[in-house]
């Protein structure tokens, strides 16, 4: 069920999981913080697919190796670039997993889920079932989309604002 992206800017692996009616996010969020569980955990209605979390992975990653992340940690930088906001803060508050959220995206640089999977208590799906329960109306509000973006645009609009975040 895990998924594996070969990044390609950098010689890393990113594992992808993805999980519904988490019921113990609190204590997942304050694993992440103590860095007690090595993943970075976002808001599961956000992510339409994989990819875009490829992307934001792929250019926190690149940053990583360059010494040139905005952020203290690789898994913070995923969470920056995967907003078009250039506010640290802002990004982390919208992306990163809040206590309410009961789906999860999962992510690991160069280890699989297993560590997330002994501690997160939930229903692990398929990663094809993320846009099932995607909130758009908060996608269109964060990240400043058209009516038009909506539709089978939607990923590769949000590509673009992930890849070209620091270009604006």
């Amino acid at each position: 069920m895990d998924f594996c992206i070969e990044l390609t800017s950098t010689p890393e692996k990113l594992y992808v999981g993805y999980v519904e009616n988490v019921t113990n996010t609190p204590q997942i969020r304050q694993a992440v913080l103590d860095k007690s569980l090595d993943c970075v955990v976002i808001k599961g209605s956000l992510v339409p697919s994989p990819l875009l979390v490829g992307v934001a992975a792929n250019k926190a990653a690149l940053a990583n190796s360059r010494n040139t992340m905005r952020t203290r940690s690789i898994h913070t930088e995923v969470l920056y670039n995967l907003s078009s906001s250039t506010n640290i803060s802002q990004s982390l508050n919208n992306f990163g997993a809040s206590e309410a959220d009961s789906s999860l995206v999962v992510c690991s640089f160069n280890k699989d889920l297993s560590q997330a999977r002994e501690k997160i208590s939930g229903d692990w799906r398929p990663l094809e079932t993320l846009a099932d329960n995607l909130d758009i109306k908060l996608l269109k509000k964060l990240h400043k989309l058209k009516d038009c973006e909506l539709d089978e645009n939607l990923l590769n609009s949000l590509i673009s604002r992930v890849a070209a975040k620091d270009s604006l």
